[in-house]
């Protein structure tokens, strides 16, 4: 059978052309200009919801425009596309919804560019780091919009710092994967955010306070929940009609998922369709279960889950994380219907490989840990990576591994 590793660029340059084209639909082009200019200028401060901030129709648009600028990026270094390459393709995306545009990405893709340049390395190795790096790119954008900087000197030492990081994130990251075994599929969250909790150090020591941002879309998400939920059935539909079935679809649920996990070399390319399909729809039904708004987050924790059911989710995993998060929800003192509790829901999944290697009660005793770890890292970092809960997901790792491989050991005795 086909691998999904051999399919061409087409399928995810017409997706990409489809997100744009549907922000024209929702908005004039005038108002998708104004509403670009406005990203652009923004913080981007972990939470700045872009549909909030620019409207509907620039956050599809530039979404689309980061997934496509991303794609030529990949098909020109000769990038074949990979469970990891899908997994940084679609987190690329989904966070482009609230977080990320092409001023604050691109001195970090540079950065990651010039290392391999340097070090004599293929780009094509690293291309999903390309696509991940850029989970602290709000960085740039406090530098360059967020302090009392001339444009110049706010340019300057934002594409300065962007450009550092990129340089550095790959050995760092290389190494810290020791740290949580692989369990964890946010390694360049965790990576990100203690480069991020560096950087918030020093702006702090020189006084430069960086302001807590929660900036959500609370309106008519109608649009937003039918394009998602018509994407996952359409991944849904099509992979088995293709595959004629779901047959060898457990060959992917049985798997752990840990790092490194790429179902696009496991299994053929409906199948994995499938997953990518099945397991958006269960992120969807989380977050209508928790009632919660389809806005430019949402989006973004469920294209990242979507993304990441091609290198290492898919249902059997991801579900007991997602209901220990939400149990948790439920008792503590946190609104479970927030858009703060179901992004720690949806990105929480990051454990998933917990789940799926010690199993269903492992993980939703993880997922209730995760909600509680999560919910007070943001400060650390003070919003500076995207990737909160990839820097949560690697201490939960951390601390239940060493536990569960324990009891693990002692009932197989």
């Amino acid at each position: 059978m086909k691998k999904l590793s051999k399919i061409k660029y087409l399928e995810f340059y017409i997706f990409s052309i489809i997100m744009m084209a549907y922000g024209l639909f929702l908005d004039s082009p005038y108002e998708i200009y104004q509403g670009l200019l406005k990203i652009l200028t923004s913080s981007s401060i972990l939470v700045s919801d872009y549909i909030e901030i620019g409207g509907m129709g620039a956050s599809f648009m530039n979404a689309g425009f980061m997934l496509f600028i991303s794609l030529i990026f990949a098909e020109k270094s000769g990038t074949p596309i990979t469970g990891a390459l899908i997994a940084g393709l679609f987190t690329l995306t989904g966070f482009s919804f609230f977080g990320k545009n092409i001023l604050n990405s691109l001195p970090l893709m540079i950065g990651v560019y010039l290392y391999t340049r340097i070090m004599g390395l293929s780009i094509v190795n690293y291309m999903q780091v390309m696509c991940f790096v850029t989970g602290i790119s709000p960085l740039v954008s406090v530098l360059i919009f967020g302090f009392d900087f001339s444009l110049i000197w706010g340019i300057s030492l934002g594409f300065l710092a962007g450009i550092i990081i990129g340089l550095i994130v790959i050995p760092i990251s290389s190494s810290f994967v020791k740290f949580h075994d692989g369990y964890s599929l946010y390694n360049i969250g965790f990576t990100l955010g203690v480069i991020g909790i560096i950087y918030a150090g020093i702006l702090r020591m020189f006084d430069r306070e960086i302001p807590s941002t929660y900036i959500v879309y609370e309106g008519n998400d109608l649009y937003s929940f039918l394009f998602i939920l018509v994407f996952c059935l359409g991944l849904v539909i099509y992979g088995i009609f293709k595959n004629k079935g779901l047959g060898a679809y457990k060959e992917i649920l049985i798997q752990s998922g840990k790092l490194i996990s790429d179902y696009t070399i496991d299994s053929n390319k409906y199948l994995v369709m499938i997953n990518m399909g099945l397991t958006g729809l269960i992120a969807i039904l989380f977050v209508k279960f928790s009632n919660g708004v389809f806005n430019g987050p949402i989006l973004g924790g469920i294209f990242t889950i979507i993304g990441f059911a091609a290198f290492g989710k898919h249902p059997r995993n991801v579900l007991p994380i997602m209901m220990g998060v939400f149990i948790a929800s439920t008792v503590n003192k946190y609104e479970p219907s927030s858009t703060t509790a179901i992004l720690t829901g949806l990105f929480s999944t990051t454990i998933a490989p917990i789940a799926g290697e010690f199993g269903f009660i492992a993980g939703i005793f993880a997922g209730f840990i995760h909600k509680a770890v999560a919910t007070n890292t943001g400060f650390i970092h003070a919003g500076l990576n995207l990737y909160n809960n990839g820097l949560a997901g690697a201490f939960v790792a951390a601390v239940l591994l060493p536990l569960f491989r324990s009891f693990k050991e002692r009932r197989e005795s």
